[in-house]
């Protein structure tokens, strides 16, 4: 095993020393690159901007971010020519701030912004410099639509949110077509837009719930909400809301005698509290959380330097991972062409970009509650 030997920490910071040649990843690859480069090249100087949270209750996340870069240099023995660091507080403040001083700081693309207050604030900025955005979390889909319309540099590993809704319609129809199934949402934008968007899907493909009501999330009982499900007389539910909310309504469900199987969001992908959601519950997983995402090598990497493969530290890897390969071109043509041209082999597999600046990959999976975790449904019907 490889002793990482330029993994040093101060703190809870990383000192990243910049040299200036690269060597093109043999384990990422783009098509573009293959066509003009071959499969090794001597990369230009990259200059990466990390807009990232340094302190305050977000930082542990900026922390990920940063490993994640660090990772991917320690694995291929090289480095970016330099990671410039700009303060995220996930407001629009500071999304002008860190913009201004990247863009002064002459960073070619960056990487980060977390919060879409903060990110919004900041795109104008950049695109007017020419400086490209990749976000690896900021999912609202309005941001493409303001993108377009602005012609802001903009991209994003982060699935949009429309594509939850997408991807929960299609199991639905797959799994409950023949049941009788309600849908059930806790009253805040969010859960109440999924729900929504779910059933006029369904609609349109000629599926209706027997069922739709709303409830009132935080509450330690659910019994008339019960009392609802019970008299409409269905067998399956879909909860747009929070993980906490869904365990107390399914052990109420339960001790009222109802036998029922649940679907929910990517919510559901929180913390367990305590009290647990049943065996077999179905979710609407983002693709990078589930335990099978990362690849082989890339799990060995983060092994090598004592680091779970948790929270942002995946993304930040596969967005190094893209840039890396990008490195030995991008003084030669727009980054932003590049990273639309380009197919890239990376730790969650094939990864590109459409015109919108939107990762074409599906960014959700059916995951089903097993043992303690979240586990893809990758054959078979679940027993749901």
């Amino acid at each position: 095993m490889r002793a990482p030997k330029r993994f040093q920490m101060d703190g809870n910071r990383t000192r990243v020393r910049p040299i200036m040649n690269r060597v093109l990843s043999a384990s990422v690859f783009v098509l573009l690159a293959l066509a003009s480069w071959g499969t090794q090249a001597v990369a230009a100087d990259l200059r990466i901007g990390l807009a990232i949270p340094e302190s305050g209750s977000f930082a542990p996340l900026g922390r990920q971010v940063r490993e994640g870069f660090e990772v991917w240099q320690i694995e291929n023995n090289d480095e970016f020519t330099d990671l410039v660091e700009g303060e995220d507080r996930c407001d629009a403040a500071s999304g002008v701030e860190s913009a201004q001083s990247l863009a002064e700081a002459g960073v070619d693309i960056v990487v980060g912004y977390l919060c879409a207050e903060s990110l919004a604030a900041a795109l104008p900025i950049l695109s007017a410099e020419g400086i490209p955005v990749l976000t690896l979390t900021v999912r609202a889909d309005i941001l493409t639509e303001e993108a377009q319309r602005n012609d802001w540099r903009f991209y994003r590993l982060a699935p949009r949110d429309s594509k939850e809704a997408e991807v929960a319609t299609e199991a639905i129809i797959s799994l409950w077509a023949d049941q009788s199934f309600a849908l059930i949402e806790d009253g805040t934008i969010q859960g109440r837009e999924l729900v929504e968007a779910i059933r006029v899907a369904l609609e349109e493909r000629g599926l209706k719930p027997n069922f739709i009501d709303n409830y009132r999330p935080g509450q330690d009982r659910q019994p008339s909400l019960v009392r609802r499900l019970k008299a409409a007389g269905v067998s399956r539910v879909f909860a747009g809301g929070d993980r906490s909310d869904l365990a107390i309504i399914a052990r109420d469900a339960k001790a009222a005698g109802l036998d029922l199987r649940f679907m929910g969001g990517d919510a559901l992908n929180a913390p367990r509290g305590e009290i647990p959601i049943p065996e077999g519950t179905l979710a609407i997983i983002a693709t990078d959380a589930l335990p099978d995402a990362a690849s082989s090598s890339a799990a060995s990497a983060f092994a090598e330097v004592g680091l779970p493969i948790e929270g942002l530290r995946l993304p930040a890897y596969v967005a190094a991972q893209i840039l890396g390969a990008l490195a030995p071109m991008h003084e030669s043509s727009n980054l932003g062409d590049l990273l639309e041209r380009g197919q890239y082999g990376t730790a969650l597999g094939i990864v590109s970009f459409d015109s919108d600046g939107e990762r074409q990959q599906p960014g959700f999976s059916l995951a089903e509650w097993r043992d303690g975790r979240f586990e893809r449904v990758t054959s078979g019907t679940p027993q749901n």
